[in-house]
């Protein structure tokens, strides 16, 4: 196939689907993947998409949110890393409460593998797909709304609205940046909001962070460090942050590697 043709073909997946994967396009188009991300890089150039790891999305000047069909390819292993140590906070008849992301979709397969008593409050359609799809002892309270694909979450009034009506034992958050200065920041409005709301609306409240989105800002603050229990994350944090995490009473929690060590 001609290049001209591939990338004919890459733009209208992406006005398709929103993004691409390399590995499917690479077996679409039936090329190697170094073709695709050669092409993916020439039409980055023009600004025909953006590029990210795996694959490339369509840029929307209003939500800078990584679609989910991307996220979840990045990191898979410290996303499980993170739940695994997750998923010792989670007991017996504990209401908990997980927002939309995928390190959180994570935990919701770890938490359906043990077979807890446990209830769970999500805007994540894929975490209600999950747990229909599977028989287990989880109740599972959908938290209905405006539908957004691109993370395939709900979210907007209805969404708060119903949240305020909950008070959980513990929430699982994984937002996508945060700095000592900002705090927790978000690249969309409604989805702020909804983590926002589960962090008032919970007892302990809990940061499932990798290293990547430490020391970064996003262009939506929600919430204030201070007000965070516990911080999972997989790499050891500059001084600064220990400081403040031991000043605040903040647990920090770093979750092993299969060698029992935390990755340097």
């Amino acid at each position: 196939m001609l290049k001209i043709d591939r990338q004919t073909a890459i733009e209208r997946e992406l006005t398709k689907n929103g993004s691409v994967l390399i590995p499917n396009l690479s077996k679409q188009l039936q090329c190697s993947e170094e073709t695709i991300r050669r092409d993916l890089k020439e039409l980055e150039s023009i600004g025909k998409l953006t590029r990210t790891h795996g694959g490339a999305y369509l840029m929307d000047k209003y939500d800078k949110s990584y679609p989910t069909k991307l996220r979840k390819v990045y990191y898979p292993d410290l996303k499980s890393r993170l739940a695994r140590q997750a998923l010792r906070y989670v007991r017996e008849n504990d209401v908990i409460m997980l927002d939309s992301s995928t390190t959180c979709l994570t935990l919701a397969e770890l938490l359906l593998s043990k077979k807890l008593n446990i209830t769970i409050i999500t805007n994540s359609l894929l975490i209600c797909d999950l747990c229909n799809d599977q028989i287990s002892n989880i109740n599972l309270i959908c938290l209905g709304g405006s539908f957004r694909s691109r993370t395939s979450s709900f979210v907007g009034y209805h969404t708060t609205d119903t949240l305020s009506g909950y008070f959980a034992d513990r929430s699982f958050i994984s937002c996508p940046k945060v700095t000592l200065e900002q705090g927790m920041s978000d690249n969309h409005f409604d989805e702020s909001k909804v983590r926002a709301n589960m962090l008032i609306h919970s007892q302990q409240k809990i940061l499932l962070l990798d290293h990547t989105k430490f020391d970064a800002s996003a262009n939506l603050l929600f919430g204030n460090l201070k007000s965070v229990d516990v911080i999972i994350t997989d790499e050891y944090l500059p001084n600064q942050w220990t400081e403040f995490c031991r000043e605040n009473q903040i647990h920090l929690d770093y979750a092993l590697n299969t060698d029992g060590e935390v990755p340097i």
